[in-house]
């Protein structure tokens, strides 16, 4: 297993989770075996994430090997199912233009440009999807 693919998964899981906390905000206490305490469980974990993400990224594949790369993916793909967003990139080499993984349903310019920002901390974007980002972030200034 190539961890830092691994890396770029949970990176991706944890994006997407909050982003669907965000928009569940409330309502994630009305699913079904999720209480108000699992939810503020959820936010500080979130919140401290990326302080322990390398380790949280070596422990999990120490200790659950493959098995947990396939479940990192399976839960990635529900949550752009659910949120309505397309693949995400997560190698350099693919092809797909960086502003098919903006979520088009972002009518409000504030929360696209957060969202291009996001996407610029992607370590892995090439040049060109670089400049596309910034491009389309100052149009929308």
């Amino acid at each position: 297993m190539d961890i830092e693919k691994f890396k770029q998964e949970l990176d991706e899981l944890f994006r997407l989770f909050n982003k669907l906390m965000e928009k569940q905000g409330s309502e994630m206490e009305n699913i079904p075996g999720i209480n108000k305490m699992m939810v503020e469980q959820f936010k500080v974990f979130f919140t401290n994430y990326e302080s322990m993400k390398d380790q949280i990224a070596y422990q999990l594949q120490g200790q659950f090997g493959d098995s947990i790369q396939e479940m990192v993916e399976t839960l990635i793909q529900q949550l752009r199912d659910e949120l309505g967003e397309e693949d995400w990139m997560t190698a350099p080499e693919t092809d797909v233009p960086v502003s098919h993984t903006i979520d088009k349903s972002i009518t409000d310019p504030e929360k696209e440009i957060a969202e291009i920002d996001e996407l610029l901390k992607n370590p892995d974007l090439t040049p060109e999807q670089i400049d596309e980002l910034l491009d389309r972030r100052s149009r929308l200034k």
